[in-house]
């Protein structure tokens, strides 16, 4: 028999795995929980393999389930109620029968917890608090205990009105139409959902009166009370489902306040005109919020705004001390202890009248011609008048003739005529009311006016300056024709040939006139007094002689042609502006965006201007010449040649880097004389070069930069740019640059891995793509990461590595990624590896101890096993007497177990110490082993020869001995040549159960050795290690 095949087969899925061994024990594992296998097994010799056995059937137990229950949900019943559900976990994960659900329930606002239990997926919750937030989480169980919980199902019961009412209400009398209420919400359990709202109920005792207020917040300045009411106030807090209970009334009282409303029925009695009784009645009742305690009277006089206050504690006021014929507007205000309320509308009395006490004043005169004038004055002082006035009597006297004479008037002005010019006249006035005249005022004298002068100036005469230049002078008047100070002449100018005509004024007897060259003029001059001007005088001829033009050519226009010239066109000055023979014309041209000028003649009414600048404002204007000198130049004209291409580049061209993918291309306009005309754009193109393919963009802008975005990092680009106007396109400019170095976009590749050995491996890569690189690559760096997640970064600048410090038998995840001087690119997807086997390191804390009669040795297993452990090795050394053969023995024992065992107990001998040591293989064989020494104590009773007792007890015997020894001296010398030194290794097979070596062979049956002899025999033994055999005893 070579081998075994063991198949297997999982009634429940149907699933079959076949094993194959050549022994005849087998261990099965990573089986699933409470499933059923059908095993059979059938033994191959090197023809064949024969029939397989009865089938044999092994049902696994039972465990908790490994997964959650899923599809949690939850459907709503009522506010303290809902439905949980969910299925249960995959069969696979079931592990056994599923017996019943665990529900772990949290309430999300307070934290408290509470477990229920379910017999199938579905569970009513009921009894629960509204408008709470539920947290759930369920876990199934079998006879084998409970699973993992599910992820949390999170379920929020529906609001209710509330439970309670608001808490802490409290009402503050703030003022005597104010309060201030303030409360809590409800507490938190009797809140049943989100308070939306409160409402307030109040009701008034004195009127009845009830209303309710609704606000949203926790405090109401309520400012719309009555003043001296009581009012009960009560709230209660509302959610989405509707309102809770009130709370408890609380009645406060307003205070007093001022009145609402003034007296009524304000009158007069018994009016003198010194003196009057005023009446009235209390406000209304409802309006009075209060004890009156006092009545305030207001008193204006109408007439001056005089004004004083009265009181009273009745409701009526005799009132003395008035002034006659006055208006006395009233008002009246009732009063509280708090204060006056508003005042009464205004009722009017008037007191009678009696005669002025004083005359009029500002008595004054205006003249209006040399015989008659104006009288006016003002009323006596209002306070004087004491009535209406119904009449005014003037006394006039006339001082050169002593004259008396008087007039009458009902107003205060009057119109004096038939008077004499230059005569003075003293006035006295008095007024009037219905009672009788008052006192006559001061005396007041006026004069009449001067007249116009009646006869013109005499002896006229001219004399002729130049051109435009004549001085015309003159005498005064006769005396008597003058009729009043001359205070000014006027003189006339006439031109014969326009009949234009222009005056001129002078208090001089003569003037410089400055007239129009090359016309005839008639000159008449005339005096005049402070009241007017008299007759002119007979007129005087004069001829000018010609002179330089007074006005500029009209009619000025121009015609723009093109981008480089403009006719331009015009008529001749007005005939009166010529002042002389127009011989020829002058066109003055200035560029108004350079200030440049510049002039041409002709003789004609036209001229084409040409060699013009494209797209410049030229102001033009044109002056006529006689042959004495040139005229003014018309008013200009502004003309502009039409627009032509730029015929130079946009200047300052700049680059600024914003970002290895974004810079900002900005630029001046071109130089404002080439660029004939408005830019209304710009032509912006980058061109990248360097590249496989050369990409090329173009773009429109109509600002001063632009930002490119998405450039490639590291590369030539070279950006020009155009202006345009609207005619087209001038020349472009560029600026070449590289964009700075960014990190790599993507890694290197090609990454591989060769394993070398357990402890090294060989990486290698090639270039991250050149069109990704974005920049110059400077290093590289290798991370190797562990199963247990720890990191190793390894820089290079190479494009390969050998790395040397692996640990055996351990997954790692390797990538690489490459680095610019702008930062590290991504790395590489990992490649992973898994090194070789080694031998392991040496197992840990091994300790060994004296249980008596024999050693317990135990380990732990190493630090890092390098692979899979197969089994241990424990050595040791027996130092051992042969007492049939008199001499000194030393056996090595060693003890193969397997990974599963950590400790080993040995027969030992009292008084000798023990090395043990222990070490542990894999596939590739043993590793390090670790020692430990232990010492057998005798037991208790019996001689230790290395004690001074014992040494003493044998001192006797030894001598005894000695002559024995030395006979046996000889004997041992051919034992020990023909007993070589043996070393005996006792192998467990963890299959068989044996432990054999050399002639014997152990099994390991009921937790003992039994010692099998060469010719089969069996004999149990307590030993469990040591079997001595009976041919060498």
């Amino acid at each position: 028999i070579i081998s075994y095949t063991i198949s297997v087969s999982v009634q429940e899925t149907g699933e079959s795995f076949t094993y194959t061994t050549s022994d005849t024990t087998y261990s099965f594992t990573a089986l699933k929980p409470y499933r059923t296998y059908d095993i059979t097994i059938a033994a191959s010799t090197s023809i064949g393999t024969g029939p397989f056995s009865s089938s044999y059937v092994l049902v696994t137990l039972e465990e908790a389930p490994s997964s959650a229950p899923v599809n949690v949900s939850s459907s709503m019943i009522t506010s303290t109620s809902f439905v949980l559900s969910w299925d249960p976990p995959a069969y696979e994960d079931q592990n056994g029968e599923i017996i019943h659900y665990v529900i772990d329930v949290m309430v999300q606002e307070t934290g408290a917890h509470f477990l229920l239990q379910a017999n199938t997926s579905l569970l009513n919750l009921d009894n629960l608090a509204p408008y709470r937030t539920y947290v759930c989480v369920i876990a199934a169980a079998t006879s084998a205990g409970s699973g993992p919980f599910s992820d949390t199902h999170t379920v929020q019961t529906l609001e209710d009105v509330p439970a309670g009412s608001p808490l802490n209400f409290s009402v503050s009398v703030t003022s005597s139409t104010s309060a201030y209420l303030t409360w809590s919400p409800p507490s938190y359990e009797k809140q049943n959902g989100e308070i939306l709202e409160y409402v307030i109920s109040a009701s008034v005792l004195e009127t009845g009166e009830d209303f309710d207020l609704t606000v949203t917040w926790e405090s109401l300045d309520l400012m719309t009370l009555d003043p001296y009411r009581s009012y009960l106030f009560s709230i209660a807090a509302a959610t989405s489902v509707g309102l809770g209970p009130y709370t408890t009334v609380v009645s406060v009282k307003t205070p007093e306040d001022v009145p609402y409303e003034p007296p009524l029925n304000l009158s007069a009695s018994d009016v003198a005109s010194k003196s009057a009784v005023l009446n009235w009645k209390p406000p209304p009742i409802n309006s009075q919020n209060g004890e009156i305690i006092l009545y305030a009277i207001n008193v204006t006089v109408q007439e001056t705004g005089e004004r004083f206050q009265l009181t009273s504690t009745t409701t009526n006021l005799k009132v003395n001390g008035l002034k006659p014929f006055r208006t006395y507007v009233c008002i009246i205000a009732a009063e509280t202890s708090v204060g006056r309320g508003p005042f009464s509308p205004t009722f009017e009395v008037k007191t009678l009248e009696d005669i002025p006490d004083e005359p009029p004043v500002n008595l004054t005169a205006t003249s209006i011609t040399s015989t008659s004038f104006d009288l006016s004055w003002d009323p006596p002082p209002y306070e004087s008048q004491n009535g209406e006035i119904v009449l005014y009597v003037i006394n006039v006297t006339v001082l050169e003739t002593g004259e008396q004479l008087q007039w009458n008037a009902t107003n205060t002005m009057l119109e004096v005529t038939g008077l004499k010019p230059f005569r003075t006249y003293a006035c006295r006035l008095a007024a009037s009311t219905s009672v009788g005249l008052g006192p006559f005022g001061p005396e007041v004298a006026f004069q009449t006016l001067e007249d116009v002068p009646s006869g013109s100036p005499i002896n006229v005469a001219f004399v002729v300056l130049s051109p435009t230049d004549v001085v015309l002078t003159w005498d005064p008047p006769n005396y008597e024709e003058q009729n009043g100070k001359i205070v000014q002449y006027i003189v006339e100018v006439a031109n014969n040939q326009t009949g234009e005509t222009q005056q001129f004024s002078t208090p001089d007897n003569s003037l410089n006139i400055i007239l129009k060259p090359y016309r005839t003029y008639m000159l008449l001059v005339a005096a005049a007094t402070g009241i007017g001007l008299g007759p002119f005088s007979d007129p005087e001829t004069v001829v000018t002689p010609e002179g330089c033009p007074s006005g500029s050519p009209r009619n000025l226009s121009a015609v723009v042609l093109s981008s480089t010239s403009i006719d331009v066109s015009w008529a001749p000055p007005d005939d009166e502006n010529h002042n002389g023979v127009i011989i020829h014309y002058t066109i003055s041209v200035t560029v108004q965006e350079t200030g440049d000028s510049f002039q041409h003649q002709t003789d004609d009414l036209k001229f084409q201007l040409t060699d013009l600048r494209p797209y410049r404002t030229h102001l033009i204007s044109v002056g006529a010449s006689t042959s004495v000198c040139p005229g003014p130049f018309s008013s200009e004209i502004s003309a502009k040649t039409l627009e032509d291409v730029p015929d130079a580049p946009p200047t300052s061209l700049e680059i600024v880097p914003l970002s290895p993918n974004v810079i900002v291309f900005a630029w001046n306009p071109p130089p404002y004389e080439n660029q004939n005309g408005e830019i209304i754009l710009y032509n912006v193109s980058v061109e990248l070069t360097g590249a496989p393919d050369t990409l090329m963009i173009q773009l429109e802008t109509a600002g001063e930069s632009i930002t490119f975005n998405d450039l490639k990092p590291y590369t030539n680009h070279t950006f020009s740019v155009a202006a345009w106007t609207s005619i087209g396109i001038g020349p472009f400019d560029n600026i070449t640059v590289v964009t700075p170095q960014s990190s790599p976009s993507a890694p290197p590749t090609n990454l591989t891995v060769n394993v070398t050995s357990s402890q090294s491996a060989f990486i290698a890569w090639d270039l991250v793509p050149l069109d990704q690189q974005n920049g110059i690559i400077v290093s590289y760096t290798v991370s190797l990461t562990r199963s247990s997640g720890s990191s190793q970064l390894i820089e290079t600048t190479e494009t390969s590595l050998s790395v040397a410090s692996l640990l055996p038998y351990e997954t790692y995840l390797i990538g690489v990624r490459a680095a610019t001087i702008a930062g590290e690119g991504p790395y590489t997807d990992p490649v992973a590896i898994t090194t070789p086997e080694d031998v392991p390191e040496a197992p840990q804390n091994v300790i060994a101890e004296d249980t008596g009669s024999s050693f317990r040795v135990s380990w732990g297993p190493p630090e890092r096993a390098n692979g899979i452990l197969l089994n241990y090795e424990v050595m040791y050394s027996i130092p051992n007497i042969n007492v049939v053969q008199g001499g000194m023995q030393y056996e090595d024992v060693t003890v193969v177990l397997p990974a599963e065992n950590t400790s080993l107990t040995a027969d030992a001998e009292p008084g000798l110490t023990y090395t043990i040591s222990v070490r542990c293989s894999t596939k590739i064989g043993y590793g390090h082993s670790a020692g430990v020494d232990v010492f057998i104590a005798y037991p208790p009773g019996t001689i230790n020869i290395d004690s001074p007792e014992g040494i003493a007890s044998l001192t006797v015997a030894l001598i005894v001995l000695v002559v024995i020894v030395l006979v046996s001296v000889v004997l041992i010398a051919f034992y020990c040549v023909y007993k070589k030194r043996r070393s005996k290794k006792y192998v467990f097979n963890k299959d068989s159960g044996f432990i054999s070596g050399g002639e014997a062979t152990l099994t390991f049956k009921n937790d003992s050795f039994v010692q099998s002899d060469v010719e089969g025999g069996l004999t149990e033994s307590t030993k469990p290690i040591i079997a001595n055999e009976e041919s060498e005893m």
